[in-house]
């Protein structure tokens, strides 16, 4: 018999699980997707009712493919998640990362307009609050956290951060490390300052909670996390043990990615864990072609991704399990928060014109069978028709006077929902980072409160989307029991258009094109000192 490997069965949305997963694991003859044996279960993820492991054979993978019920095929090993941020070296939106320093996004985005002009500096205004996050809980899903951080206490200077044991908290099998609670990138440090901290952040007196990726760890913090199939799973396993007792907010700042090699024509597509195909040509709009090159496919909706030097190419991948995954935790009543990425791409809805997009490659390296990359689909966790947010990066030099502009590192398009202050934005960052992954002039700073740690001024929609997530929580406190779907519609409803659009939506080389995608500014109209009774309009 062929050999067996680990593959991931996704089952589409409203399908019963349970009926799929007893003919696996039952002798079954006759069927044309079913294996026609008993298939061993490698991981069954018992909150997980759309996600389950087992070891196939390729072929019977293949065939399984073909089954109505069935969304995805995956072997798991071709993905590979990274943390979406960079550090940039202009620090000059609120002068210095030395000092007192202030996350600008907290004063831009309480106005209806662009207030700061075409000026970097500060406009003058005060950061006016009431609403804190009280009774909220935040889940930032990223590198680890620093847990001894001033950012997380509270006014009587009591920390808010809850270092739970994921695993027995969920009632998912496994085993927390004892190290998961530091952080030795800085990356999720710095996110959960941004919607959580008691200066840099939003929501000042949420309750924080932090799970750390395996695959996001730092230097030397290899085996620290918790691997990223769990990561979902023990979320939901808590949020859901919690009864609606809190409702709870989580922010992703991380994202599948591909690799595209220039050096060689035609170019070459690698997984990110070594597995590469060549490009063998495509698709685009519904008209076949048989372009092999980055410098032609940029005319054909393939932008133009993130430069990692030496002629390779950093671009969003998608993968229809993590989706499905993603898609859960809104079922379930999460408030979900995701970085669109920072690759520049056009990421477009279900239907779009840009959405079937695709290269077609020698080798499937991605394990779902398909032999094909959709690059406009744009990276996973992503949403589908269920409301989340996808979030954009604002830079900090603005279009005009009046309108802002999307940082041209940020992707954009249709599928981006909604944009916040990515760039140059200043939070909490750990006393350990990995000091690689920052330029030598630009490395983090004494925090201003308490010089035994650190702060810094970072870019990346990593730093927009956490802006998003503390103020739903904010949102939250005076709506607790308010859907996904409410706090979506508010949102869109609330958001001003105060930023640049080409009106066109195949301007794939203007980096700061939204690709026509909607010009959401987010706007926060809960401020000022008096308390809110606030009904949505």
């Amino acid at each position: 018999m062929p050999s067996e490997k680990e593959y991931i069965v996704t089952v589409k949305k409203g399908v019963n699980w349970e009926e799929v997963h007893n003919e696996l694991t039952t002798n079954t003859a006759g069927s044309e997707t079913i294996p026609d044996r008993i298939v061993d279960v490698v991981n069954l993820r018992n909150n997980n009712t759309r996600n389950t492991h087992y070891a196939l054979t390729d072929e019977e993978s293949a065939a399984l493919r073909n089954d109505s019920r069935i969304a995805a095929v995956i072997d798991p090993t071709t993905r590979k998640f990274k943390k979406i941020a960079f550090q940039e070296g202009n620090f000059n939106k609120t002068y210095t990362a030395t000092g007192e320093q202030q996350n600008w996004g907290m004063l831009r985005h309480l106005s209806t307009t662009n207030n700061y002009g075409t000026s970097t500096g500060d406009p003058g205004g005060t950061y006016d609050y009431v609403l804190d996050g009280t009774g909220v809980d935040i889940v930032v899903m990223d590198t680890g956290i620093q847990a001894d951080h001033p950012e997380w206490q509270d006014a009587n200077s009591v920390s808010r951060l809850q270092q739970i044991d994921w695993y027995s908290a969920s009632g998912v099998a496994g085993s927390q490390n004892a190290n998961h609670y530091r952080d030795y990138d800085g990356h999720g440090t710095h996110v959960t300052g941004t919607v959580a901290g008691k200066t840099f952040g939003w929501a000042k007196n949420a309750r924080i909670y932090n799970i750390k990726l395996n695959e996001l760890a730092g230097p030397g913090d290899t085996g620290t996390g918790i691997p990223a199939t769990d990561v979902l799973d023990v979320l939901l396993g808590w949020h859901n043990n919690k009864a609606g007792s809190r409702p709870t907010v989580a922010n992703a700042s991380f994202g599948l990615f591909n690799v595209l090699n220039t050096n060689v024509s035609p170019n070459t597509i690698d997984d990110g864990n070594g597995n590469t195909a060549t490009i063998t040509g495509g698709s685009y709009r519904g008209v076949p072609h048989a372009l092999t090159t980055r410098a032609d496919l940029l005319s054909k909706g393939l932008c133009d991704g993130q430069s990692l030097g030496g002629g390779n190419y950093l671009y969003c991948a998608y993968d229809a399990a993590t989706d499905a995954d993603l898609d859960q935790l809104v079922d379930a009543g999460v408030i979900c928060a995701v970085a669109s990425g920072n690759t520049n791409q056009k990421i477009d809805v279900f239907g779009g014109v840009d959405y079937d997009n695709y290269l077609t490659l020698s080798a499937d390296i991605f394990g779902d069978g398909s032999f094909r990359w959709y690059y406009n689909r744009g990276g996973s966790p992503g949403f589908g028709t269920n409301p989340g947010f996808l979030v954009g990066a604002l830079s900090n030099v603005s279009y005009s006077s009046t309108l802002d502009r999307k940082a041209s590192f940020s992707c954009g398009g249709p599928g981006v929902n909604i944009y916040t202050a990515g760039e140059a934005v200043h939070s909490a960052m750990s006393s350990t980072y990995d000091s690689s992954a920052y330029r030598s002039i630009y490395l983090p700073q004494s925090y201003y409160l308490n010089n035994s740690f650190k702060q810094a001024k970072v870019a990346g929609t990593s730093m927009a989307s956490p802006q998003v997530a503390g103020m739903a929580a904010c949102l939250l406190q005076a709506h607790l029991t308010w859907t996904p779907g409410q706090v979506m519609n508010w949102f869109q409803n609330k958001a001003q258009d105060k930023m640049y659009a080409s009106g066109l939506d195949n301007d794939y080389s203007n980096t700061y094109s939204i690709w026509g995608g909607t010009q959401r500014v987010a706007y926060f109209p809960l401020k000022g000192q008096n308390t809110f009774n606030y009904t949505a309009s």
